[in-house]
């Protein structure tokens, strides 16, 4: 319970969904993620890294495509130039608002690519086996509260 606005904010430990490091050369691509749910809202909060510059606009975000061939599309809600430069590239850190039915399809069926949308492009990801159902089994936590 926050202290200030009395909503409740129950949110996951921090996951990675998939990270590259091509030719051993540092990682250049990365998302990891938290999920929030706050007065029954969820949320899905990422740092993603790139090797470039990434700037978001209002359509642009992650779409994950589901085993079954359906897509989840999040966009972004926040917009501008992510700039925390490190080693590896250029570290984004934005959210994404899930709907109802978001949050069902997440829930029901495996994630097998991730497409990063921005400005000048986009980035796809085939997840390993072993991360296809992480945001289901995540998602399931907060049914056990």
């Amino acid at each position: 319970m926050d202290k200030f606005t009395k909503s409740e904010i129950i949110e996951t430990s921090s996951e990675t969904l998939y990270s590259r490091n091509p030719m051993f050369m540092g990682i250049t691509n990365s998302f990891d993620f938290i999920i929030r749910r706050c007065n029954g809202a969820y949320v899905l909060a990422a740092d993603i890294l790139m090797h470039e510059i990434v700037k978001y606009e209002e359509n642009h975000g992650v779409t994950f495509l589901l085993d079954n061939g359906e897509v989840v599309a999040l966009t972004t809600n926040y917009t501008g130039i992510g700039g925390n430069r490190n080693g590896s590239g250029y570290n984004f850190s934005t959210s994404f608002s899930m709907t109802d039915v978001d949050v069902q399809n997440l829930k029901q069926h495996k994630i097998t690519d991730v497409r990063i949308t921005y400005l000048g492009g986009s980035y796809d990801h085939k997840l390993k086996e072993k991360k296809q159902d992480l945001i289901q089994r995540m998602l399931d936590l907060f049914n056990e509260l």
